[in-house]
C-alpha cells in the first residue's frame, strides 16, 4: 500500500531567503530616494544587480514588494520598541518609551522613515483603500490605548477620554516625523523630549488636587 503521508514541500533555500531580504532592502532604498511613483521593479532590479524577471520570481508585482517592505519596516520598529516597553514597570514609563523609541528608531533609519511615509500615503489596494496606512495607524493607536488604559487603571493617569488622547499622541509623533522628513537638520531628540514632557503633564494625575480633596473630606 502507498503511504498516506504527504511529502512536505521544501521551503525557500538560504540563498532564496537572502535574495528576498536583499530585494526588500533595495525596495526600501528605492522608494526612499525615488519616491513611491518613481520606484519600480526595474529600479529595484538595478540596485540588486539582477534582472527584472528575477525580481518577479520573488514578488509577483510592485504591490507585493512594497507591502512586504512596509511589513519589514514595521517588524523592525516593533522589535526595537517592545523590549523598551517591557522594561518599564509603570505606564508613565511605557508612554515615555513609546514616544522616544518611535523617534529614535526612525532617526537612526531615515530611509525606513521616508519609504514607509511615501508608501502609506500613496499605496492603495484593489478597492482603492489605503489599507496599509489604516492598519499601521490602528496598530499604533491600539498600543497607545493599552498604555493609557493601564495607566488609568493603576491610578497613574488622570481621568480623560482615552481615544482622543491616544489619537493626539499619535498625531503629535507623526507630526514630528513629518517635520523631520521636510527638514533633516531638525533634532528628533529635542522633539522626543518635548513630546514626552507634554504628554506626561497632559496625562499625569494631579496628586495635589487629590490631597486637597482628602483634606476637605477629613
Amino acid at each position: 500500500m502507498r503511504s498516506k503521508r504527504r511529502s512536505k514541500m521544501p521551503g525557500p533555500s538560504f540563498i532564496e531567503q537572502a535574495r528576498h531580504r536583499q530585494l526588500i532592502a533595495c525596495a526600501i532604498t528605492s522608494v526612499a530616494e525615488e519616491g513611491y511613483a518613481g520606484a519600480s521593479l526595474a529600479s529595484v532590479a538595478r540596485r540588486a544587480g539582477i534582472s527584472k524577471a528575477a525580481v518577479l520570481y520573488h514578488f509577483r508585482n510592485k504591490d507585493a514588494l512594497v507591502e512586504m517592505a512596509v511589513n519589514e519596516i514595521l517588524r523592525e520598529l516593533s522589535e526595537f520598541i517592545v523590549p523598551r516597553l517591557l522594561a518599564e514597570p509603570e505606564a508613565r514609563g511605557r508612554l515615555r518609551a513609546f514616544i522616544q523609541s518611535q523617534l529614535l528608531f526612525l532617526e537612526q533609519h531615515r530611509a525606513h522613515l521616508l519609504a514607509v511615509s511615501y508608501i502609506l500615503v500613496n499605496h492603495r489596494n484593489r478597492r482603492g483603500e489605503f489599507h496599509l496606512r489604516t492598519k499601521a495607524e490602528n496598530d499604533a493607536l491600539a498600543a497607545i490605548t493599552t498604555i493609557l488604559e493601564d495607566g488609568q487603571a493603576r491610578g497613574e493617569f488622570r481621568s480623560f477620554s482615552v481615544r482622543p488622547m491616544a489619537a493626539t499622541i499619535l498625531q503629535a509623533v507623526n507630526g514630528a516625523l513629518s517635520q523631520w522628513v521636510a527638514d533633516p537638520s531638525l533634532s528628533l531628540s529635542d522633539y522626543a523630549t518635548e513630546l514626552v514632557t507634554t504628554f506626561d503633564l497632559a496625562t499625569r494625575k494631579d496628586t495635589r488636587t487629590s490631597t486637597i480633596r482628602k483634606a476637605k473630606t477629613s
